[in-house]
């Protein structure tokens, strides 16, 4: 039995008020207009080029230290991840869900980076969900609005 290729959207679809990458799963916005036409190929190459961006920019943020303890956090409060993901982005989707809503980043198998280490959960999430749409968007930029080249 083939499993389905699931779609990458949490629900906050920015697109339809004209935005090119979409400020929730930060896709291209031909990718969400396109998706149920899309191959396993072509959308498993969305999935991947997300995963990477989205592990990239928790990293600079945040260590996963044990991620039995992270996975337990998210099971155990009905949270919503993929588990064919890195556990990086199973931490970006705790914040995403929580906005860096909780007591100790410890008891969900986290730690702050020396960096960021005086930066809030919430300013962390901020920061982090920042980085990751400008980096969205900078591929986008880089590969669908190059300048035209005349001969």
């Amino acid at each position: 039995m083939q499993t389905r290729v699931p779609t990458p959207c949490v629900g906050l679809c920015s697109t339809t008020y004209g935005d090119s990458v979409c400020r929730g799963c930060k896709r291209f916005a031909h990718e969400i207009v396109d998706w149920n036409r899309y191959d396993d190929i072509q959308k498993a190459a969305v999935l991947a080029r997300l995963t990477q961006l989205m592990s990239e920019v928790l990293s600079r943020y945040v260590l996963v230290t044990d991620e039995g303890m992270l996975k337990h956090a998210l099971d155990s409060h009905g949270l919503r991840y993929r588990k064919d993901q890195p556990p990086e982005c199973w931490a970006y989707d705790l914040f995403r869900q929580t906005r860096g809503q909780f007591a100790r980043l410890a008891d969900l198998g986290l730690a702050k980076l020396p960096e960021v280490e005086s930066m809030s959960y919430r300013e962390i999430w901020d920061s982090m969900n920042s980085e990751y749409l400008a980096v969205s968007e900078g591929h986008y930029e880089r590969y669908f609005r190059q300048p035209l080249a005349f001969d």
